[in-house]
């Protein structure tokens, strides 16, 4: 399973909260997802280039102090999410 980001999906840094909204024909103001840290991370290495669960795992427990298998449910559910929001595209 890999992950893409859709495109005008962009993150903010808005009072010190992270938020993803959608640009161009995807702008939905009623619709911002506030995100925490690791949801911004994830969103940011999927900005740089599509990824599976398990790279983000990987690069995600070199950065947080967090086992992998709970990493990994949690990237997993996350992108699940994602998905149903319209936010990623996820390919087998």
């Amino acid at each position: 399973m890999k992950a893409t980001l859709k495109p005008d999906f962009i993150l903010h840094s808005i009072a010190n909260e992270k938020v993803l909204i959608g640009a161009g024909q995807q702008i939905d103001f009623s619709k911002m997802l506030m995100l925490n840290d690791t949801a911004a991370w994830i969103i940011a290495e999927l900005q740089k280039q599509p990824a599976t669960p398990e790279e983000l795992t990987l690069r995600l427990t070199e950065i947080y102090d967090v086992s992998q298998e709970k990493a990994q449910n949690d990237i997993e559910e996350l992108l699940r999410h994602l998905e149903e929001q319209g936010i990623v595209i996820i390919e087998e």
